[in-house]
């Protein structure tokens, strides 16, 4: 298990120490990594285990919404979560990726946060009669899926039975 995302980088020396074995770095180095494991595993199992975002922390963390004015783009607002036992955070509301419309049949996208690089992100599904959400990589936590229509000029909030909208699927801890 190694430390995930940019809440924890190695260092590159120690003080007051020229020049630096790289015996001496790579064990400060995996003693700082040992313990920050053994402080993520505890705050995540006080906060309930499990990979999630953190629901005290208000309703409106890590949503995704429509962007203003309404496109075919969702923001996602900041907040934090577990995933895979490591903390993240999103710091302010972060626009994803325009999303293309289908051409012939529906799709369903996916809105995932990955801790390896602390972003956001949109899996594309595939279109068919009967679409289905693509699953979420590793690594990363589902917070929406995009249902999308051919022929739509913009991704709502709710179901207007026209364009695309968005379906929250966060899971809290």
């Amino acid at each position: 298990m190694a430390i995930q995302g940019p809440s924890y980088r190695k260092t590159q020396w120690v003080f007051e120490e020229r020049p630096v074995s790289s015996a001496k770095l790579n064990q400060w180095d995996d003693r700082i990594e040992a313990a920050l494991e053994m402080v993520f595993l505890l705050i995540a199992e006080a906060w309930g285990g499990g990979d999630g975002v953190l629901r005290n922390l208000g309703p409106g963390a890590l949503v995704v919404e429509a962007t203003a004015p309404v496109g075919l783009g969702v923001t996602v607002s900041p907040g934090y979560a577990f995933i895979g036992g490591y903390p993240y955070r999103l710091l302010e509301s972060t626009p994803t990726a325009l999303v293309e419309a289908p051409a012939v049949n529906g799709r369903v996208d996916l809105v995932q946060a990955d801790v390896a690089t602390w972003s956001v992100s949109i899996k594309t599904g595939v279109e068919a009669a009967s679409p289905v959400a693509p699953t979420v990589d590793s690594d990363s936590l589902a917070l929406a899926t995009l249902v999308l229509r051919p022929g739509m000029v913009s991704i709502k909030d709710v179901d207007d039975g026209v364009n695309g909208y968005i379906e929250d699927v966060r899971v809290f801890v």
